[in-house]
């Protein structure tokens, strides 16, 4: 299988920050846009290891894998293509888990 794991401490940033590319060279955008998007599509399957750092804003975890479905991914493929691990904060893989979940429901609701 062709996998990529990114470790985003260690590739993007130890302090990732922000929704926007406004909001500065470490944000959920640049990320996604940069680096997530561009594995996905390149890769059968993506791990984004979320260890490296504890702290993650809700906002920029909401924009990256969130956005990932208001940028054309489908859930059914993400769980499926997507893993997203933390070594010691399972509670962040929950929260990621939570805002593909509730992006998936407003994309549903809105193509009703």
């Amino acid at each position: 299988m062709n996998e990529h794991t990114i470790d985003l401490a260690r590739e993007f940033s130890k302090y990732p920050f922000g929704r926007y590319l406004q909001d500065g060279d470490d944000s959920a955008e640049r990320f996604r846009d940069g680096f997530l998007i561009p594995a996905l599509e390149r890769y059968e399957h993506v791990t984004v290891d979320l260890g490296g750092t504890n702290f993650y804003g809700s906002s920029f975890l909401e924009e990256t894998f969130g956005g990932l479905l208001r940028s054309g991914f489908k859930k059914d493929d993400l769980d499926k293509q997507l893993t997203v691990l933390h070594d010691k904060l399972p509670s962040i893989v929950e929260e990621v888990n939570a805002y593909i979940e509730a992006q998936n429901r407003r994309t549903m609701q809105h193509a009703a």
